[in-house]
């Protein structure tokens, strides 16, 4: 049966756990201003406390995690020849792939902006559960929660988006990110921002400690940065 707890210390009572659950597993407390598991013999496990939570203070254990298999590709590719159609994505143009980037640049510029104008420094957890909630897309890499297997696995993964070098220290407990040739770095400095500070930055950096913690089970956070020649983070588990 999952087990649903909080953290109390971390809550900030902003009940989005109260709201979101979909068998109202929580309350929320008037006296102490936090949100209380008041029936925990209802939790379905469907972790939507754990991903919606700013403050990372909720867990769900002893729960079964779905995982997306039709998203493996070569899962689709078995798919394909299965229905004797091409997929969409092999009908698509190089003309198709830049009008689509363009509008991405946009979009991304925009959301960024709005983010921070809505919640502040609070952004950095709307990037953190970006991550978390894309690593369910991603199935194949939970294959492993070792640090060096999981970011070879990425990096293959990402190759076309966000090529990186990874250094690994202490077992995993350290973890330096290098991107040679980062694709927010033109958007950003077209914009006439500063790359490492930009709110679209922000947003990056906390999405892959979300993306780390989810196929690791660990929790990461962004511990240092650096945008000399080129940008680079290092990630470290918390605590």
């Amino acid at each position: 049966m999952p087990i649903v707890q909080i953290d109390e210390p971390g809550c900030r009572d902003c009940g989005l756990c109260v709201d979101i659950c979909p068998t109202e597993v929580f309350e929320h407390n008037d006296t102490e201003n936090i949100a209380k598991v008041a029936r925990p013999d209802d939790c379905i496990g469907c972790t939507s406390c754990v991903y919606i939570c700013p403050s990372r203070c909720l867990t769900v254990s002893d729960a079964i995690e779905q995982r997306p298999f039709h998203r493996i590709e070569k899962n689709s590719a078995l798919i394909a020849r299965f229905l004797q159609q091409t997929p969409a994505v092999a009908q698509l143009s190089q003309a198709d792939y830049d009008e689509a980037l363009q509008d991405t640049h946009v979009r991304l510029k925009a959301l960024a902006d709005a983010l921070k104008e809505i919640m502040g420094r609070g952004q950095r957890a709307v990037g953190r559960s970006a991550g978390t909630l894309s690593a369910a897309h991603l199935p194949e890499m939970y294959e492993t929660s070792n640090a060096t297997d999981l970011l070879a696995a990425m990096r293959r993964r990402f190759a076309n988006a966000f090529d990186f070098d990874a250094k690994v220290e202490q077992e995993g407990e350290s973890i330096t990110l290098t991107f040679p040739n980062c694709a927010l770095r033109k958007l950003v400095t077209q914009q006439g921002e500063v790359v490492g500070t930009a709110s679209l930055c922000d947003l990056f950096h906390e999405y892959w400690a979300g993306l780390m913690g989810a196929f690791s089970g660990r929790n990461y956070s962004v511990a240092t940065l650096s945008t000399v020649g080129q940008c680079s983070m290092k990630l470290q588990i918390r605590g």
